[in-house]
């Protein structure tokens, strides 16, 4: 229980660095959350103005314009926002736009309470739980070479980008979680031997669970739950897909409603409205080649935040490096069943994006963003290293994966650092700022002081991902002369 209990509190740690709102268009998320169950007391209200409108209390929307995209300006101005009793008109909300499928926004309104902080910091810890949840069903139930693939999935993806969203309240941290779950949960439960082992309906239970969180939170997520289910047959076999029916059925319907999902919410009506470039072959070729971009940008390249937290090139330079070892050794066991699905999840990871910048007119760096393609990056990365009998997983060399290990550790404690230090009062005195950021006092109302909370997140940071690679580290390092 060590893996999920230090990723419960790398998360939690997380959750309690950035202030109220700090997620990327969080005034959308956190107001139609506020929504969710429609009108409620001191929380939401529709107006029944034409055009359509909601009165929400003005922390939920207001807190992330005093900081959002202005670095200088540190998380203490959020607090005269949430302790106001203000409501305020609004139409970027969920119920009116219908950007999302909602069930995030549903779950999360179970918090919503009179003292705005409290609420958005029970939100962002329960999203870290159900993922930890996950993580130690995934730990019990699934054979070993599934488990140490989908963990090293998360280990060297979710740091940073991917640990800031689940610690938030942006719905992409479910889609990819869920997604990648979905993958690991769905790939195992073909493998089960029998449905009287409790361990069979535990698998089958927590593929739901995951396949609701992706398919609840955003339209693509909900989309890439039919193609991950494409690269979970692959990987299972035609022999096996037929000596599991239910199983496979089961898949075939979660992905099947991922799909209805996707196409039942459709937030963009017409073609070429969000981009400025010509949809022309120049566009495609220049998006192909400018693509590494995006991927850089999921290791943390990518600014977190309102994109106004720029993470030291240290951690993206880490993190390609990472990438790029853990391709090596899992690419050097193939098979064909393997290979197929590789080429699906590929082909998905870069063909998703690529067609939707094209019918759109977007370059590379224009509206899409690099957490948008991290649910089939981690399943990607995650198929890279399933090993061929999956009891057994793919093995990484002693001094490389000590190597791996150190260079996660530091990114993940040097990235949290980062993301803390943009709020604290270090961002508006550079020339005193680490003295700021570790000082007694946070600058928002709930979370410990920020000495603690880096000192755990660094600690259990090491924990999490030394307990990740020792799964797969050989006891032999062989040196050929």
């Amino acid at each position: 229980m060590w893996l999920p209990l230090s990723f419960f509190l790398l998360g939690s740690a997380w959750a309690v660095t950035s202030p109220v709102a700090s997620a990327p268009d969080d005034d959308y998320h956190l107001a139609s959350i506020w929504c969710a169950q429609g009108d409620k007391d001191q929380a939401c209200a529709d107006t029944g103005l034409d055009p359509r409108k909601f009165v929400i209390a003005a922390g939920a929307v207001n807190s992330a314009f005093c900081f959002a995209t202005k670095p200088d300006v540190t998380g203490d101005c959020t607090f005269s926002e949430v302790n106001s009793t203000e409501m305020i008109l609004t139409d970027r909300v969920n119920n009116i736009q219908q950007l999302y499928p909602g069930g995030y926004y549903s779950v999360m309104s179970v918090f919503v309470g009179t003292d705005i902080e409290k609420s958005i910091y029970l939100m962002r810890l329960f999203s870290v739980f159900m993922v930890s949840a996950l993580m130690a069903v995934l730990i019990r139930v699934v054979p070993n070479g599934i488990r140490q693939a989908t963990l090293i999935a998360i280990a060297v993806t979710f740091i940073p980008l991917g640990m800031f969203l689940v610690a938030s309240t942006n719905p992409s941290g479910w889609a990819i979680s869920g997604t990648l779950f979905f993958f690991a949960f769905g790939l195992a439960l073909l493998y089960r031997r029998s449905w009287r082992q409790p361990g069979t309906w535990l698998t089958a239970m927590a593929l739901c669970v995951s396949a609701l969180m992706a398919m609840s939170s955003r339209v693509d997520s909900a989309a890439f739950l039919s193609m991950t289910a494409v690269a979970v047959f692959a990987l299972a076999g035609g022999r096996r897909i037929i000596g599991h029916v239910p199983a496979s059925v089961l898949l075939v319907m979660l992905a099947v409603a991922g799909a209805v999902t996707y196409f039942m919410v459709t937030p963009i009506q017409a073609s070429g409205e969000l981009g400025t470039s010509e949809q022309t072959s120049n566009l495609l070729l220049t998006n192909l080649v400018e693509f590494p971009y995006l991927v850089q940008g999921i290791v943390g390249g990518w600014p977190l935040g309102w994109n106004d937290t720029p993470l030291p090139s240290f951690i993206s330079v880490i993190g390609l490096l990472v990438i790029g070892a853990i391709a090596y050794v899992g690419l050097s066991h193939l098979w064909v069943n393997k290979v197929v699905a590789l080429t699906v999840t590929f082909i998905a990871f870069i063909g998703f994006p690529l067609v939707f910048m094209q019918t759109q007119g977007i370059a590379v760096g224009e509206v899409v963003q690099s957490r948008y393609l991290l649910p089939l990056f981690a399943v990607f990365i995650a198929v890279v290293m399933i090993p061929a009998r999956v009891k057994k997983p793919i093995e990484i060399q002693r001094a490389p994966a000590i190597v791996i290990m150190l260079g996660l550790w530091i990114s993940s404690s040097l990235a949290i650092w980062t993301n803390a230090h943009r709020y604290s009062s270090a961002a508006a005195d550079s020339s005193n700022g680490v003295n700021n950021l570790f000082s007694a006092d946070i600058v928002w109302s709930y979370g410990p002081p920020l000495f603690l909370t880096i000192t755990v997140a660094v600690l259990v940071g090491g924990v999490f991902v030394a307990g990740v690679l020792s799964g797969s580290a050989s006891r032999e390092n062989k040196i050929t002369r």
